[in-house]
């Protein structure tokens, strides 16, 4: 048995074949020592429910994107100065504004991201903008610029970063739901542009409220690859669909929809399907 001394605690090692505990050197002589054993689970950790997850809750701590046009992206307020000719600014700093605030004091700072289009259609969908945090307005200067104080920031902000007027209505919850009709969407982009996104990751799909997605619906993921070359004939063939994971919809907007991946079994990548059935017809026989 060998006895190491880490921070004023004991760890106990009693071989290969051995437990390992943990214990405070003056707990030894009083109290016992508790074992604690490897051990390998024969099963997967069970999926998180997506019925506790709230707008309250989600929406904060993801900071999901936010899709816009080029006409309101490039008519938004933008940051054109900060003190000391400062080029990155932070929380609790100070920044100056030009542009039309339209009678709000509190903003989104925010950036311009990647511009999307629908994979098939090759229709522009908007361009995606990134959360950087939140301004409030202090006061208008004599040169007509608009002085804000950074409340909270997420990322560097810097000159030329835009402004977004703050939704007036509270986060509400997210109620999940299976989709009352047909969907056939794929994946335009991965929050954060990753290549790849996993458990509790967004992505954004080509379908939104002109498609009648609305929050909360729960979708069916696929990966893209559905071709096989078969040895013999070589010759492709087409794989059946199968599901590998499950996405539920938290933002809507008119042509983008933005998921949360509530469970995946495989990495997810842009291009996979998210798709809900046809749902089944009532059954209509006669009982007798």
């Amino acid at each position: 048995m060998k006895n190491f001394i880490i921070a004023g605690f004991a760890l106990l090692l009693f071989g290969l074949a051995g437990g390992v505990c943990a214990t405070s050197p003056d707990a030894q002589e009083t109290s016992p020592a508790v074992h604690i054993a490897p051990a390998i689970r024969s099963s997967a950790l069970p999926a998180a429910s997506a019925a506790t997850i709230s707008g309250r809750a989600l929406l904060p701590l993801l900071r999901l994107p936010m899709v816009l046009d080029a006409v309101a992206l490039a008519s938004a307020p933008r940051i054109v100065a900060a003190p000391e000719k400062r080029a990155y600014l932070g929380k609790d700093d100070q920044m100056y504004v030009q542009g039309d605030l339209h009678g709000a004091s509190e903003f989104r700072i925010v950036r311009a991201g990647r511009r999307l289009s629908d994979p098939a259609s090759k229709e522009s969908l908007g361009d995606e903008v990134i959360p950087l945090g939140k301004a409030v307005l202090q006061e208008q200067t004599a040169d007509g610029l608009h002085r804000f104080l950074i409340m909270d920031a997420t990322r560097e902000i810097a000159i030329g970063d835009r402004l977004m007027a703050m939704p007036a209505e509270a986060p509400r919850a997210i109620s999940p739901r299976r989709s009352l009709q047909a969907i056939d969407a794929l994946i335009v982009s991965i929050a954060d542009g990753a290549d790849l996104a996993a458990q509790h990751q967004i992505v954004a799909i080509n379908k939104g409220a002109r498609d009648r997605l609305g929050e909360g619906e729960l979708l069916s993921l696929s990966a893209a690859k559905t071709m096989s070359r078969t040895a013999q004939t070589l010759q492709l063939q087409q794989l059946p669909q199968e599901e590998c994971g499950r996405l539920m919809i938290v933002r809507v907007f008119d042509r983008v929809s933005y998921g949360l991946i509530i469970q995946a079994r495989e990495p997810v990548q842009v291009g996979d399907k998210a798709y809900a059935p046809q749902p089944e017809k009532a059954n209509t026989r006669d009982v007798e």
